[in-house]
């Protein structure tokens, strides 16, 4: 997992010059002079920009293995997300050597960036999960096998070492480890399925890998209607779309006259309707997870909709901050315009 937190303290807070500086100190050696030389002649190449510490720091990463042991020991888990009015963050490769801290999203756009500059060709996949976070996947190929890497807050859930034949077999190695966020509950799992990987290069450039903004543009719109995804366990060989995508589509999510989200639950197939008014009569927002009689329904739900009401409603939530953050439509159902 990330790097561990002492019990009973906070992470530090490292001053961003003294922690590059510790990183340099601690990989000087482990990467020769002519390697380096190779390194920075690729950066040039690409246009791209670093100082010696950052440029010596990431020729040592050469491999995927080598990202995922930096990850793993030296970078704690950014857990943003975790509490309110804590600010989120999207930070890029460069500010994670100068903060030591990264969530799932960061650690992903670190180990993409560095394995694109030594040749790995990776690539990125997402775990899809219902009333769960996503998890992100750099997925890359060794010898004809797959591997990942990956990084998380918990142990079973981080990179894999290249032993997969397909991509649904190293998703596999995954589903018993994803469990709700909210039970801690092993038999709780909350996977549904990932994404065919797709390529961020050809998206978004490689002129993110040397910025020191927020790379919110990325985090914002790497997923749209163009990235088809898979249900796990239980696959019929089609694939689907993202659930707000799906939702968007068939008008289950729009906005009212005054600016805010809404599931439309009248544009729902009928029975689904049905099934939606009767689902929120038996499960209560104190509830952690549907349970007992509201855990049929959902189930029923899903069947029909391939999502669940409390997805739906975390979606019209997803959407009406997406539009806030000034994205149009059009940014994430490209097929349609």
């Amino acid at each position: 997992m990330s790097k561990p937190i002492p019990p009973g303290e906070s992470p530090p807070l490292p001053d961003p010059a003294q922690q590059l500086a510790q990183f340099a100190a601690l990989y000087r050696d482990a990467v020769a002079p002519a390697a380096l030389t190779r390194f920075a002649a690729r950066t040039h190449e690409l246009g791209l920009q670093f100082s010696p510490d950052e440029l010596l720091i990431l020729a040592a990463l050469e491999t995927p293995a080598r990202v995922q042991a930096f990850l793993d020991t030296q970078i704690y888990y950014n857990y943003d997300h975790s509490y309110d009015g804590q600010e989120e963050t999207a930070q890029p490769p460069r500010q994670i050597l100068q903060t030591a801290h990264a969530h799932c999203f960061e650690g992903a756009l670190f180990a993409y960036a560095v394995n694109y500059l030594h040749g790995h060709n990776p690539q990125w996949v997402v775990i899809e999960a219902s009333q769960d976070p996503e998890h992100n996947l750099v997925v890359y190929q060794q010898d004809g096998l797959y591997g990942a890497n990956a990084h998380s807050g918990y142990p079973n859930i981080l990179g894999r070492a290249p032993q997969f034949q397909t991509i649904r077999d190293l998703v596999a190695s995954y589903y018993p480890y994803y469990y709700s966020d909210l039970t801690l509950d092993p038999t709780d799992i909350t996977m549904v399925g990932y994404c065919e990987p797709f390529d961020l290069i050809s998206k978004y450039g490689v002129a993110w890998m040397d910025s020191l903004e927020p790379q919110w543009e990325i985090y914002n719109t790497y997923i749209d209607d163009s990235v088809r995804f898979h249900f796990f366990p239980d696959d019929a060989g089609e694939p689907h779309e993202y659930m707000l995508v799906h939702a968007l589509k068939r008008g289950w999510i729009q906005m009212n006259g005054a600016g805010r989200a809404r599931v439309s639950v009248e544009h729902l197939p009928p029975p689904a309707q049905a099934l939606w008014h009767a689902f929120w009569r038996e499960f209560w927002r104190e509830q952690v997870r549907p349970r007992g009689r509201a855990r049929e329904i959902e189930k029923e739900f899903w069947a029909l909709t391939h999502t669940t009401p409390i997805d739906l409603e975390d979606n019209a939530s997803e959407w009406e901050n997406y539009l806030r953050a000034g994205y149009g439509v059009e940014r994430l159902l490209t097929r349609l315009h």
